[in-house]
């Protein structure tokens, strides 16, 4: 890192290699964080009393007050400097813009400035990181699918007939070994539960997952503006979406939660890229989703399939006070934790944070999948992951092909954590006044009970009966 002077900013190291490289007119996609910052303690004491679904818009609200006085000056001086695509961020006080370099160098010596950091810019997951046996990313003309992915298109869905939660139905192997039906039968599916997914978007058209869609004015945030309505180019999303949600098209229940709710914000653009910028104002949909502080719309439970994996094992706090403030919220941040195993201490950001519930991935064996990142957290060096939940060959949903109920496995710790959050909105519906901590205790459960873990954690005695 480097700073101009004494006070200045300091200007981080992927940036300044950069600066150093280049002297053309490229403009650089940067986040100015500015030097004067909310205390989290103070802000936490304006949300004593204040319901747990309303806790974030109230919060956000009292960021963007704060907020305005500090970013006036550097915006004005924004406007003097022809500044592109400048975009204040409320949740870390910070100003996203692209600036040429010499601007960056004399924004750098203001005193109002704490960082300048280069906007990087994230890539989707690939087909062959997933690990889906059902999509392989380069098939072969003579290569056989599994029989397990064969034959999963159910009839074209129409509005009368999208799935919904059918007792009856049978549940996947997963389900069935997290004992997800005993819960079921005892009341606990999810209801009255929201879960954000923050991924590459969610296939509406998929009748798995289009009946529990909250489906509220602000329930769809595309940060890049080009998707007014939910849906999903990739697939990721939609396959992650299915293990909290998903229904009975397929013929089987598929979600841990299927009567919760999804709302869902697109990372992601068209061409499968997003940027820091993009993923921080993210963070601010999600404490308030339809723009109004006093609306009772936050989501308990917000699931991450997503993380700075290019460099495992170090620590990026980048989004540590994001986190900060969805906690303070009332609300879960799980994170797949990454699938950087079996190399040795491979946390993965923002993960790693504190703050964040890291899951990694169990094998059909039940141990700790070869893929999974491990170790201890580069950030505070708690033993990582947080929690371990089922992640290998997984029955999902995937993206429809036109409103039919396709389904897929997959593999990989964005798959443990969509049980996980699942897991989560059971136990919110079972204890919605009990801390964060104490429910994400329950998951860990006890050594030498044996019963299953959904069992386990929501305290029933005896598996019932059907």
């Amino acid at each position: 890192m480097w700073c101009s002077q004494a006070g200045a900013a300091t200007v981080e190291p992927e940036l300044a290699a950069r600066l150093a490289r280049e002297t053309g007119p490229h403009r650089y996609p940067v986040i100015l964080r500015l030097a004067q910052q909310p205390d989290p303690a103070q802000f936490a004491q304006k949300l004593q009393g204040v319901a747990q679904a309303q806790r974030g818009g109230r919060l956000l609200e009292a960021l963007k007050a704060f907020n305005a006085p500090t970013q006036a000056p550097l915006l004005k001086e924004l406007q003097t400097r022809r500044a592109e695509e400048v975009q204040p961020l409320d949740t870390v006080n910070a100003i996203a813009a692209h600036l040429g370099a010499a601007d960056i160098r004399e924004l750098a010596k203001r005193a109002d400035i704490a960082t300048i950091r280069y906007d990087v810019g994230l890539l989707a997951p690939s087909r062959r990181l997933m690990g889906d046996p059902c999509r392989p990313e380069r098939p072969t003309p003579r290569q056989r699918l599994p029989k397990s992915c064969r034959n999963t298109a159910a009839a074209p869905a129409t509005p009368a007939t999208l799935a919904r939660f059918d007792p009856a139905l049978p549940a996947s192997a997963t389900l069935q070994l997290l004992g997800a039906p005993d819960a079921w039968r005892a009341g606990f599916t999810g209801k009255g539960v929201t879960v954000a997914v923050v991924d590459t978007g969610v296939d509406l058209m998929h009748p798995d997952l289009a009946g529990s869609f909250r489906g509220g004015a602000g329930d769809w945030f595309d940060v890049h503006g080009e998707q007014p309505h939910p849906g999903d180019r990739h697939g990721h999303g939609s396959q992650i979406t299915g293990l909290v949600t998903g229904t009975g098209a397929s013929g089987q229940t598929l979600g841990v939660a299927p009567q919760a709710k999804w709302i869902a914000a697109r990372i992601y653009n068209d061409r499968n890229v997003g940027r820091l910028s993009q993923l921080h104002r993210i963070m601010g949909w999600l404490l308030d989703p339809d723009g109004k502080p006093g609306t009772a719309d936050a989501p308990q439970i917000v699931l991450n399939a997503w993380g700075l994996g290019d460099r495992p094992g170090q620590c990026d706090t980048e989004f540590e006070r994001d986190l900060q403030w969805l906690r303070a919220a009332g609300m879960h941040v799980v994170f797949a934790a990454g699938n950087g195993g079996p190399m040795a201490d491979s946390s993965v950001s923002p993960a790693n944070n504190a703050g964040a519930l890291a899951v990694g991935a169990l094998d059909g064996s039940g141990q700790l999948a070869m893929f999974s990142s491990r170790g201890s957290s580069a950030c505070d060096a708690r033993p990582y992951p947080d929690l371990l939940a089922p992640g290998e060959l997984l029955q999902t949903t995937d993206r429809s092909a036109g409103a039919l109920a396709v389904t897929t496995r997959g593999t990989g710790t964005s798959f443990a954590a969509a049980v996980v959050a699942g897991e989560l909105a059971l136990l919110a519906q079972a204890h919605p006044d009990m801390p964060l901590a104490q429910r994400e205790a329950l998951l860990r459960g006890a050594e030498g009970d044996a019963r299953p873990p959904l069992a386990r954690a929501l305290g029933l005695s005896v598996r019932s009966q059907p």
